[in-house]
């Protein structure tokens, strides 16, 4: 029997179809999910081209988005993040081990979670399901369906499914979890698993650092990948400028590494344009052999109040190493939220 995927074409007129449905969303949302919740259509179209071989690679994204607070007796029970994403790659050449081929659909998971916070006002949180690994730059800034990244790639994973204890003190911020390693998955196919966290100070502060850890086996195509890494990060607002840092030490599959990187980026006045440079090294060290690589990129985004979002990034080597290659990498995406 053969099975059907739909591709982009269907994509769109699965959203095209819903914008009837989307156009009255603000009386729905109230009516479905109540009081203290909102939600939001998401799509996607963006555009990968390695400026070397001259590949064009597509991935085309259609989402939901729903944030609910429950509440009993004016006081907050928990938060509900609930986000299934269609993802539709064309002719992708690297593509996550989930999928079949370049070629493929799949449902992704990428925010689907509850977090109990009626334990000590905030200060000991429960979380189960779909998250963040909460680990260095990437757990303060929310990235998700953006070109913009930070370091998560070197772990090999970025949200997962497990359980977290989570809070905010007067001086500190911390998330402790234990996790499948899966990713995507829920399966315990090859017992992958992590255990995770980040203590750092108040995030909403022009001044923030963090201390990081990630031990355990994450799930790929052919098995699971030991990982051994502590990171710390920092990050700095001075006026309309941003600039972050992140490093770390551990080791991957029993071979010693090192990483670290840097953004400086510039946001308008009325939050609508972002640009930004960032710089990438990697070390690793394989039977007494080292190899280094790194990396530039510069970006910019735009984003209206209306939900239109445009941005476009290029990524290219400093210098590489034939176990750190790196590929040259022209991206833009288009996406809009309603």
């Amino acid at each position: 029997m053969q099975i059907f995927f739909p591709g982009p074409q269907h994509i769109l007129a699965l959203f095209l179809s819903c914008i009837p449905f989307i156009l009255n969303a603000e009386n729905l949302g109230s009516d479905l999910l109540g009081d203290n919740a909102r939600w939001s259509v998401d799509a996607s179209a963006r555009l990968n081209r390695n400026t070397d071989t001259q590949h064009n690679a597509f991935t085309y994204v259609l989402g939901l988005d729903v944030h609910k607070v429950f509440s009993h007796k004016n006081r907050d029970i928990g938060t509900l993040m609930f986000q299934p994403y269609l993802v539709s790659l064309n002719n992708a050449s690297s593509v996550p081990f989930f999928f079949d081929d370049g070629d493929d659909t799949q449902l992704t998971w990428r925010i689907t979670n509850f977090n109990f916070t009626a334990l000590a006002q905030g200060r000991l949180n429960i979380k189960l399901g779909h998250f963040e690994i909460p680990y260095g730059l990437e757990y303060q800034e929310d990235t998700n369906g953006t070109l913009r990244q930070f370091t998560f790639g070197d772990r090999g994973i970025k949200a997962d499914w497990g359980m977290s204890v989570n809070g905010i003190l007067p001086y500190l911020e911390y998330e402790i979890a234990f996790t499948r390693g899966s990713g995507n998955e829920l399966t315990s196919s090859h017992n992958p698993h992590i255990f995770s966290g980040r203590i750092g100070s108040p995030s909403q502060k022009n001044i923030t650092a963090g201390f990081s850890w990630f031990y355990g086996d994450v799930l790929t195509g052919s098995g699971t990948t030991e990982h051994k890494k502590l990171g710390v990060d920092a990050s700095y607002f001075y006026y309309q400028w941003q600039f972050m840092f992140e490093s770390s030490i551990g080791q991957k599959a029993g071979n010693d590494t090192q990483n670290s990187f840097a953004e400086i980026a510039w946001i308008g006045a009325k939050e609508q344009f972002k640009s930004y440079m960032q710089l990438g090294y990697q070390n690793i060290k394989q039977m007494n052999k080292k190899d280094s690589a790194s990396y530039w990129v510069v970006g910019m985004q735009w984003q209206n109040a209306y939900g239109f979002d445009i941005s476009a990034q290029f990524k290219h080597k400093l210098n590489a190493a034939p176990t750190l290659n790196i590929e040259p990498d022209l991206s833009i995406q288009m996406r809009y939220r309603l």
